[in-house]
């Protein structure tokens, strides 16, 4: 099976973009409170905690699971895939 790296490229920043514009849920049972993001499954998660060892980084109270990441990219892939093999197939039946 070929890879199609135009489709994966597209994939794999839809799976980044999804972050900021699908919003996150919010989690306040269970532990320190958190905001998880992704589509479809989460990936990245921040944690809300007030001054944590004084660092002033926006990234330093995040988590983000790259093999989550990666699952949602081949998920988006094959969903963008299947759309242009129907696209294909629909156009090839009208022209016949």
């Amino acid at each position: 099976m070929k890879i199609h790296k135009r489709i994966f490229n597209l994939s794999a920043w839809l799976a980044a973009l999804a972050v900021l514009i699908i919003p996150g849920t919010l989690h306040t049972e269970g532990g320190p409170l958190r905001t998880e993001y992704g589509f479809p499954l989460r990936f990245l998660t921040d944690y809300h905690i007030s001054n944590s060892n004084g660092s002033i980084w926006f990234i330093s109270d995040m988590h983000i699971n790259l093999l989550v990441y990666f699952v949602n990219v081949l998920f988006i892939y094959a969903g963008i895939h299947v759309i242009v093999y129907l696209k294909k197939r629909l156009t090839k039946k009208s022209m016949e």
